[in-house]
């Protein structure tokens, strides 16, 4: 099997969660280490744990309709269907999943 530069700089940069409790607290890269290092390596240099980036923190997204009753809406009523979301993520089963969850309507 031949293996060309680019997957061997992968398999030398694997990414890992790290994970305190049921939350992704941070990201290890393993630089270098054993391909079986898995965040555990003691050499300093071959393991770095950041933050997690701010763009895996945010869910954003655009609500279509082209249902004609729907989409003649006025902003209040879609602004109570937003609130129902909020609450249904903060309260309904996957409620321990989200640190905070806001939503606007434009």
């Amino acid at each position: 099997m031949v293996t060309s530069p680019e997957e061997m700089q992968n398999e030398a940069n694997k990414k890992f969660c790290v994970v305190v409790g049921n939350t992704v607290t941070g990201i290890c890269t393993t630089s270098n280490a054993p391909a079986d290092a898995k965040c555990t390596a003691t050499d300093p240099g071959k393991v770095t744990v950041t933050s997690v980036p701010s763009d895996h923190l945010t869910i954003l997204g655009t609500l279509s309709t082209t249902n004609i009753i729907m989409a003649n809406w006025s902003k209040a009523m879609w602004q109570s269907v937003v609130n129902r979301a909020i609450r249904m993520l903060a309260w309904g089963p996957l409620g321990s999943h989200f640190f905070s969850a806001f939503a606007t309507v434009n």
